[in-house]
């Protein structure tokens, strides 16, 4: 007879079945459900602990919302990470009890930034992946405080919670690095398997409650740009941050994506260094060169959080021997850059199926808005009439399939951003305009 606690979950999205299916419902991909007992999803323990507010026929005390706010406001702080970036992107600052994931590619800088972090305020590094004599190293590096650290070698929750129990009230932060290597003994499977993961992002939340400590929790990311494991984890915890950048640039960005206490426009700005990340202000980012414009080249201000910021876009259009012309796009979204493609071949009169097309921007940053159209089109016609654009013009504008250019928010910014570089944001109505700059 079948065990009615098996269930299956989707090991690339977490979505949990209650029978086994060739593809998964809810991403689409196929053969991912694996077999997991039921008992160890929700978590044995924690469903105990459960409890009971009242039953039928009894009354119930409800809270009226003033008091409960009151209530957090007593019982939540708000205490500053000393990196000014870093509470740029968090609000006013670290919120007590709170549970952030904090994600990015493998070698970025998560771990010397949340080193840094414990640094500036002090706490403890649970050490999932690297001993403690090279986070010593790091430390050391670093040029940060040895005493700020209290390192705990561990791949176990149950080991981390015990100790914890054992030392309360004595950490404001805690950095578990990574989620990806921490199991539970309460839940079968491999360190890695989805149910691990969930398990112990459920416990390491619980934690942080509890204990009013603010648990930061590293993720790495899958080469899609996605946080590796369920993407349940994202809708679990408080707080979700994205540090990216170009491993081989010094520039980095952190951005979130997801914020309970504060809002997700904000992206703070650090520059790799032999000692650490250091903080970028405003007015020390600048990407272009102020000599003069090349062939291939345009320049544009996109927006990053509430700040602008000049890019260059380089684009090399070639003749293409190959049956299907290359596209390769390097900080600007790949359908993006096709429906890009698409419109210089129809409104520019560029005939691009039979040429390669390489798009890239400068400094790392990935480009996440619509504003740069007009600089990405500017870019492949210079490259493909190898001209270049009289004037120090800068190119924003969002453009639709019929190739009209349409005005983008906070115009004004980057305007100004522009003049202060002694550049000038052009003005048009339609690509075809591109020609007569």
């Amino acid at each position: 007879m079948k065990n009615k606690e098996m269930m299956f979950v989707c090991s690339n999205c977490g979505n949990e079945f209650s029978k086994w299916m060739g593809q998964c419902s809810s991403c689409g991909e196929w053969n991912t459900l694996k077999e997991v007992s039921g008992k160890f999803l929700g978590n044995s323990k924690t469903k105990n602990q459960t409890k009971i507010l009242g039953r039928v026929g009894e009354k119930l005390e409800v809270k009226n919302l003033g008091s409960v706010k009151q209530e957090f406001d007593k019982n939540q702080s708000v205490f500053s990470t000393g990196i000014s970036e870093f509470d740029r992107v968090l609000g006013k600052g670290i919120v007590q009890g709170s549970a952030v994931l904090f994600a990015g590619e493998p070698g970025i800088g998560k771990s010397t930034l949340l080193t840094q972090l414990i640094g500036k305020i002090g706490g403890l590094y649970v050490a999932g992946e690297e001993s403690a004599e090279q986070i010593g190293l790091r430390v050391k590096r670093l040029g940060l405080e040895a005493k700020n650290f209290d390192i705990l070698g561990t791949n176990s929750i149950d080991e981390l919670e015990e100790f914890l129990d054992r030392t309360q009230n004595v950490y404001k932060i805690a950095v578990v690095d990574s989620i990806q290597v921490m199991s539970s003994e309460n839940t079968s499977g491999v360190i890695g398997s989805v149910g691990q993961i969930k398990e112990s992002a459920f416990r390491l939340i619980q934690i942080a409650k509890k204990k009013g400590i603010a648990i930061f929790i590293v993720g790495h990311v899958t080469k899609d740009g996605d946080i590796a494991g369920p993407k349940l984890l994202e809708h679990m915890v408080d707080t979700v941050l994205y540090f990216e950048g170009e491993k081989n640039g010094d520039l980095r960005i952190l951005r979130t994506t997801k914020n309970r206490f504060g809002a997700t426009d904000e992206v703070g700005v650090f520059k790799m260094e032999e000692k650490g990340l250091r903080e970028i202000k405003s007015e020390e980012i600048n990407l272009i060169e102020n000599g003069e414009n090349k062939i291939g080249s345009a320049i544009t201000v996109v927006m990053e959080g509430t700040r602008p910021m000049m890019l260059e876009i380089q684009a090399l259009v070639v003749e293409s021997f190959a049956p299907m012309p290359k596209r390769i796009f390097s900080g600007i979204d790949y359908n993006r850059g096709q429906l890009m493609v698409a419109i210089a071949q129809k409104s520019l009169g560029m005939p691009l199926y039979k040429y390669d097309v390489f798009l890239s921007v400068t400094g790392g940053i990935k480009i996440e808005e619509t504003a740069a159209d007009l600089a990405v089109l500017a870019a492949m016609w210079s490259s493909f009439k190898e001209k270049v654009f009289i004037g120090k013009s800068v190119f924003v504008g969002e453009v639709s399939l019929l190739g009209e250019v349409k005005r983008v928010r906070n115009w004004e910014k980057r305007q100004k951003e522009a003049e202060v570089m002694g550049r000038k944001v052009i003005e048009i109505k339609n690509v075809k305009d591109i020609k007569n700059i």
